[in-house]
């Protein structure tokens, strides 16, 4: 039911191939986005596990032309300025990102300077920058976290030990996303596990943002169920075909979701993103560490995200989300993970200034985002009562 008063949603998708096997379509879909030299973007991971030789087979008619394979975990202005660089020189068409989402949101860096003036400096963390459509782009996600693959997002790193920035454009949403539940078979357990709470977190954070379309709705509610379903076989049994198919479903809800806009949680994930931590992990502690406050002000949502996840009526969300991070050996709080917080109340003023926070139904005050990064340092479970 829509009720009050929305902000103004849009929502812009690639067109999605998606399928055990769907890499056989590459050529063919490139085909249609008129790509003949490629640039190729990935990470050393990536390419160690074969993935790398199994596209470049799959491009017959259309072999890359560039490969940029050093994308690092954390991605940074300079993995993208290269990139750049090497896609004029190369003299590129388009570009094709296989990988996870830091190698998607490099990808999307290069394919934007590829059709506009200037660095990243001029477009990562300026919400005035009005930029072009970007260069074809084609991406092949391995893991089923981030949501890239359908969302207008792109998140990179100054340098190693400053906090993310990005921008949110339609310019820089994929022309093409390539869902192959078969390419992440590969995937470590821990990755597995880190990537699937982030992709529950977007689903989570979407579904609770003050920005509403039916559509994005029901895949939010849709992706988490699947996720929650899901997520413990991906981990434990990697060869798992029906729940790697789940994941990359719920992945792909979680990266529509977040067209919606995100929350408090990535608020705190993106301010302690400092410290070279995967971001998966953090946006599960930002969701430990918030969703009982913000599930106060949007009871009918919770409600609604509590059935998704399986659990009673009026159970802690936050409680649910630890509960399954450590069932997955993950850490559910930032003193599990081993986060250094020096001055708390300077991350809660982060947290509060993050855009982040402008999108979600509940605007946390910077002294509630302090007392919730403070509980979480000390190794406890959501928010005290408000």
């Amino acid at each position: 039911m829509i009720t009050g008063l929305q902000m103004i949603a849009s929502l812009q998708l690639p067109r999605t191939v998606f399928g055990a096997g769907a890499l056989s379509c590459l050529d063919e879909e490139l085909d249609r986005l008129g790509m003949r030299r490629p640039m190729l973007v990935t990470d050393q991971g990536i390419t160690t596990v074969g993935l790398v030789d199994r596209v470049n087979a799959a491009l017959k008619r259309s072999p890359a032309a560039a490969i940029l394979n050093d994308v690092t975990e954390n991605p940074l202005f300079s993995d993208a300025d290269r990139g750049a660089a090497l896609y004029r020189t190369s003299h590129c068409d388009g570009v094709i990102a296989l990988g996870g989402g830091s190698v998607i949101d490099t990808a999307k860096y290069i394919a934007l300077l590829a059709t506009n003036p200037g660095s990243v400096t001029n477009y990562a963390g300026n919400p005035t920058a009005k930029p072009r459509r970007c260069a074809p782009l084609a991406v092949i996600p391995t893991t089923a976290g981030t949501g890239s693959e359908a969302s207008p997002d792109a998140g990179i790193h100054p340098d190693a030990t400053t906090a993310s920035t990005g921008m949110s454009s339609p310019a820089i949403v994929p022309h093409l996303a390539m869902l192959d539940p078969e390419l992440s078979l590969t995937l470590p357990p821990r990755l597995t596990a880190a990537t699937g709470i982030d992709a529950i977190s977007h689903c989570v954070e979407g579904y609770l943002s003050s920005r509403m379309l039916p559509f994005a709705d029901a895949l939010a509610l849709d992706g988490i169920r699947r996720a929650m379903a899901a997520i413990r076989d991906a981990t434990q049994r990697g060869g798992d075909l029906r729940a790697r198919s789940e994941m990359m479903a719920a992945a792909y809800a979680g990266g529509v979701a977040i067209s919606m806009g995100l929350g408090p949680a990535h608020a705190i994930a993106i301010t302690c993103g400092d410290q070279g931590f995967h971001h998966g992990l953090l946006s599960g502690i930002g969701l430990v560490c918030s969703l009982d406050s913000v599930s106060r002000h949007a009871a009918d949502r919770a409600a609604a995200i509590a059935a998704a996840m399986g659990l009673s009526p009026g159970a802690s969300l936050s409680a649910a989300i630890a509960v399954l991070m450590r069932t997955l050996n993950l850490p559910a709080t930032l003193a599990e993970l081993g986060y250094r917080g020096t001055d708390v109340s300077a991350l809660g003023s982060r947290a509060h200034a993050s855009p982040f926070n402008q999108t979600a139904r509940y605007h946390p005050s910077a002294a509630e985002y302090t007392e919730m990064i403070q509980r979480s340092l000390d190794g406890m479970i959501g928010a005290t009562a408000a």
